[in-house]
């Protein structure tokens, strides 16, 4: 099941990056640089991060009018600062869901590469608690909300202390020092995220954590233009007596939010452990065939180093040499070792020029060795007759090049195309094999094995170790590049056919005219059609739809109590003998058991009941204060509300008890707590609470009748 829907995702995604590369070119597609873009963007957040911080203002009603000041009266440096922050977050997200999904398809969340993977998944819950957090900063309505939510999410689980939400259930419940704390919180799980990303490539040599200029020059205009067209700007000031009615939702981050309200805290954090949990498991969920990993021949490995330098993911060390007629010998980490053959394709020693019977090198795969690639591209080369000969030499993860039939042609498909040593292509072409050798495989920045094709070209471009040394090839006569991935196949063979005619006029690949490329004016404007789909895209879903929490018509009631129940048992005096054996620090009279006994709450609205739970003490023992949070809706208008609380559980009826009328307004909040030294309820909301007339007075404040 995991590996069908894997394939249909794979396939989609060669589809929509055939056409990025039609606009982009295979250099600048978004899609092949998802992981770059992310670190780009985390980057913009960063700077723009520290010019926000400079102007913000640590306290409640400082932390709402400096964001304002920035946002209004500098709106061309701090406005557009503030919208790049929020927007590059947003867009952050994307290409880091983009990126997860894309690596799945690709089949690299297993095998060897487990660690990359694994090592990702808690970045995504740091990304989340560090936008989310910064939505608190703000303080305006929409960050009420978030902060309400937040907190009443987290409230779910076990905890010791009072509920997080009681920190907002009113204006003055809200200190300064809580902006402090956001600030710190802030600054400090960003660095650790930028520690984790590290962590995360650690294991891949020459990992690319920053777009091509030109990619990322356009993405940074598009933000820009974004900034100034749409900026981000503040809802109304936080009030916690009031409840906003339309909120403008970030969808990037806030999407699991609605769950809160329609499933309950529990069902989404069980949805979001198993996600979670499951991403963790899923590479030992599939099994792949593992390859043998690279095996290192003593007799031939003289210690240069190159497979270390063009290994992508650093499993070559070194060791003494055993012979002792190098300094040092290469060994393979079998950890590491995705078994790609680019080591083969970098050792010196890979040359077919050896007159032996059996062509070894100092490091290959034993999956498809030296030797028998070797011969089988002899016989193959064999099917070649008259002018135009050409061998294909692809990879298993571009183009199918096993699938194309051409006459006069022959191609061979490799691990990956880093497994090409420059010195078959010199044995070719010095030994008339054929006329011209034609390299193909992924994608230009998307080789499979990350760096095979680039390592390839730099070779037969003479820029890197082994280099290419006949000379018509390195002129470009008799050797020509085209990277295809597995949508262009039929445009590698167009190229294959316009080849093979240069061939035979004598002109070879510099004669060749360029194959399925638009005008660089249309491609611009390409680019540009794509660049405003993504940022309409980023500023819609930014802030549209908007989620109503509170329906019109209905108001909030927040019943938050903290209150010990007493002691279940009797209190005793202690003996002279039974004191005397105590230290004298625990020398008490009296002593009374630890337990407490749990608390009853019953709220009834216009005489019928609408909320009732027995509340168990906190602590092991039973001997923490009973601590209670519940949120829940009434329709707006006036209300004779009814508070009872009962804190034995032997008691008849309840011992607190308190009536009073209200008038509740559309959107708004009424608070219900108790102080439990006064033994009175406290009743706050968005209108003056009506205390009953005398002729019910003694149920309109609270009684003592069990303590």
């Amino acid at each position: 099941m995991l590996t069908a829907i894997q394939k249909a995702t794979h396939s989609m995604f060669d589809r929509v990056e055939a056409g990025y590369s039609y606009i982009f070119d295979d250099d600048w597609n978004p899609f092949h640089h998802l992981g770059a873009l992310s670190f780009f963007f985390f980057w913009i957040i960063g700077a723009t991060g520290l010019y926000l911080f400079i102007f913000f203002e640590t306290s409640i009603f400082g932390a709402y009018s400096s964001i304002e000041a920035l946002t209004h009266e500098q709106w061309y440096l701090g406005g557009v600062m503030r919208s790049l922050h929020r927007y590059c977050s947003d867009a952050m997200a994307v290409t880091v869901t983009l990126h997860l999904i894309r690596e799945f398809s690709l089949g690299r969340y297993t095998g060897v590469r487990w660690f990359s993977w694994v090592s990702g998944v808690p970045l995504l819950w740091v990304m989340f608690a560090a936008a989310i957090g910064g939505y608190w900063l703000v303080w305006d309505q929409f960050a009420q909300y978030v902060a309400v939510v937040t907190s009443e999410w987290l409230d779910w689980l076990p905890n010791f202390s009072d509920p997080m939400a009681r920190n907002f259930l009113t204006n003055e419940s809200v200190s300064d020092r809580f902006f402090s704390l956001l600030v710190f919180l802030h600054i400090g799980i960003p660095l650790f995220m930028m520690l984790a990303m590290f962590v995360h490539i650690s294991r891949i040599t020459n990992a690319k954590s920053n777009p091509p200029r030109g990619l990322a020059i356009g993405t940074l205009s598009a933000f820009v233009v974004l900034s100034l067209i749409k900026p981000a700007v503040s809802a109304e000031p936080a009030d916690l007596s009031r409840t906003q009615l339309e909120i403008p939702m970030d969808w990037f981050f806030l999407n699991f939010y609605p769950l809160i309200d329609i499933w309950g805290a529990g069902y989404v954090w069980m949805l979001l452990v198993v996600i979670t949990l499951g991403l963790c498991v899923m590479p030992l969920a599939v099994r792949v065939k593992k390859e043998p990993v690279a095996v290192v021949d003593p007799d031939h490995c003289n210690g240069c180093g190159w497979c270390d330098q063009d290994c992508p993911y650093g499993a070559i060390d070194f060791v003494p040499h055993p012979n002792g007629r190098s300094e040092r010998m290469a060994v393979v980490n079998a950890d590491k070792c995705t078994s790609c053959g680019i080591c083969s394709g970098s050792c010196p020693t890979a040359t077919p020029f050896q007159h032996v019977e059996e062509l070894k090198s100092g490091i290959g795969i034993p999956s498809f060795t030296l030797d028998e690639f070797k011969h089988g591209t002899l016989d193959t080369l064999d099917q070649l007759k008259g002018d135009g000969r050409v061998v294909v030499f692809g990879c298993d993860h571009g183009a199918a090049v096993e699938k194309i039939n051409k006459e006069n042609s022959v191609q061979i498909s490799l691990p990956c195309i880093g497994f090409l040593p420059p010195s078959f292509v010199d044995y070719i072409l010095r030994k008339d094999l054929a006329d011209g050798v034609l390299v193909t495989g992924c994608c230009t920045e998307n080789c499979f094995f990350r760096s095979g094709n680039e390592w390839v070209e730099e070779r037969l471009q003479g820029e890197r170790f082994p280099r290419l040394r006949t000379t018509a090839a390195k002129n470009g006569n008799n050797v020509h590049v085209r990277w295809a991935g597995p949508m262009e196949q039929a445009n590698l063979e167009k190229e294959i056919d316009s080849f093979k005619e240069s061939l035979v006029k004598g002109k070879g690949a510099e004669s060749m005219e360029p194959i399925a490329v638009i005008r660089k004016g249309k491609r611009y404007y390409g680019q540009a059609v794509v660049y405003a789909a993504f940022i309409f895209f980023i500023g819609f879903f930014s802030t549209e739809p908007a989620y109503t929490r509170v329906p019109e018509g209905q108001a909030t009631v927040k019943l938050s109590l903290r209150h010990t129940g007493q002691i279940i048992g009797e209190c005793r005096i202690m003996s002279d003998e039974e004191l005397q054996r105590l230290p004298p620090n625990m020398r008490l009279a009296k002593v009374c058991p630890r337990e407490r006994s749990s608390i009853e709450v019953q709220f009834l609205m216009d005489g019928e009941e609408v909320y009732h739970q027995i509340v168990e003490p906190a602590g092991i023992n039973n001997d923490g204060r009973a601590k209670l949070y519940h949120r829940f809706l009434v329709e707006a208008g006036e209300h004779e509300i009814i508070t009872r609380l009962k804190d034995h559980r032997d008691l008849d009826d309840y011992n607190y008890q308190e009536t009073t009328k209200v008038n509740l307004v559309s959107g708004g909040i009424l608070v219900v707590d108790f102080d439990p030294d006064t033994k009175k309820f406290i009743i706050i909301g968005s209108s003056e609470p009506e205390e009953l007339t005398e002729d019910t007075s003694s149920t309109g404040s609270a009684v003592s009748t069990g303590e």
